[in-house]
């Protein structure tokens, strides 16, 4: 078991229940979701560009940040600007980020709080984590983001970065490496 915390703040034990008050959050909580790339202890500069990415889509922008001790990545994230909720996940069961253990994780977190748009950066632990998360909410993974253009439309490269595709999204939530 891990816990999970709303900045400092203990919600619950475990991943069924999200909430402060332990009753499971059905309502929409905010759109975006902004799975935090860090090493542990340093923030990744990767982050801060998919959090830049998350804006365009809307002002409601929660980071998840998972691993065995977070403290310093949250510490770093609490002072990027116009983040709503820094939800952390802090258990020795996160150590090698695999991606097996983390997309429960995520899609329980999607689930409880209603996200519309889930977000990570081109590294190799987004690479991995957001087809998995993607298929287990049963919607087509969108790589590579360079450009948001709406909250359904984005730009990204096509045969070997040599074009640009603009596509729109009909999925209800969508799952999207920047």
């Amino acid at each position: 078991m891990f816990r999970l915390y709303l900045r400092h703040k203990c919600l619950s034990v475990g991943l069924n229940r999200l909430s402060s008050s332990g009753q499971r959050c059905d309502h929409r909580m905010a759109s975006t979701l902004v799975i935090v790339d860090h090493n542990n202890s340093n923030l990744s500069k990767v982050t801060l560009n998919t959090i830049s990415a998350a804006k365009q889509i809307g002002p409601d922008v929660s980071c998840l940040v998972f691993g065995t001790k977070v403290a310093e990545v949250v510490q770093s994230l609490s002072k990027v600007k116009d983040i709503k909720k820094i939800l952390v996940a802090e258990s020795d069961v996160f150590k090698g980020f695999l991606p097996e253990v983390l997309a429960p994780l995520v899609v329980s977190t999607q689930k409880q709080f209603n996200f519309t748009h889930i977000m990570s950066g081109s590294t190799a632990v987004g690479k991995n984590l957001i087809p998995r998360v993607a298929a287990q909410l049963d919607v087509s993974p969108i790589s590579e983001v360079t450009a948001v253009k709406s909250e359904d439309t984005f730009v990204r490269p096509v045969y070997a970065g040599n074009a640009l595709q603009t596509i729109k999204v009909l999925d209800a939530i969508k799952v999207l490496t920047v």
